[in-house]
């Protein structure tokens, strides 16, 4: 047999190249749970948006608790349909995703007692776990998206202050709350549309058609 010999930057190339081939190995259908999460934030914001818009019960407020519902689901299904190890990217992920969770029940109490916006603080959550996956898989649209959905965030205080301290006019102020009431959970969904389902189809169909 011919030996084959390697040079030093043969070498290199060789274990970068196994390296890459492995990570996007481990990183397949790594966009599905954004597309679950995503999907179904997006669907029940946009319901509750057209709900709030006709003026129909206050009681459709309650279907953003299919959120988690459905949301569990989806997860269950998948993970019972994906059949590959776990890998440590997976667990990772499954960490940072978990605690954040946790964090997010702590907020929702709090908004809920002192009356801030839920919606904001949950961009603001999911946008960092958005950030941390996309610096883990060290894929840059997916790092931009969340950080592109933390900025946008920042309507929400601002409209908040422009109403709460009335210091626009008061006909001015009284329009933009009654169009806030259900525009607010449409710009809820457009970023929730930005930040995950956009780079849940990209990062699968980068790693996927591997």
């Amino acid at each position: 047999m011919e030996k084959t010999n390697l040079t030093e930057a043969q070498s290199l190339e060789l274990i970068t190249s196994m390296i890459n081939d492995t990570r996007n190995r481990l990183a397949r259908n790594s966009g599905t749970p954004f597309l679950i999460w995503g999907y179904t934030t997006v669907a029940i914001a946009l319901l509750n948006s057209i709900t709030t818009y006709l003026q129909l019960s206050y009681y459709w407020n309650f279907s953003w608790y299919a959120i988690p519902l459905i949301g569990w689901i989806g997860m269950m299904l998948f993970n019972k349909k994906d059949k590959g190890a776990r890998n440590i990217i997976d667990r990772v992920i499954s960490i940072i995703w978990g605690v954040l969770g946790i964090t997010f029940i702590w907020v929702f109490i709090g908004a809920w007692l002192y009356g801030s916006s839920i919606l904001y603080y949950t961009i603001l959550i999911m946008g960092v776990g958005t950030i941390m996956t996309g610096l883990i898989l060290r894929h840059n649209i997916t790092l931009w998206c969340g950080c592109s959905a933390m900025i946008c965030s920042i309507v929400y205080p601002i409209v908040y202050f422009l109403i709460s301290k009335d210091v626009i006019n008061p006909e001015i102020t009284a329009s933009l709350y009654k169009l806030w009431t259900w525009s607010s959970k449409l710009y809820f969904a457009t970023i929730f549309l930005v930040m995950m389902v956009v780079p849940g189809h990209i990062l699968n169909h980068k790693y996927n058609r591997k």
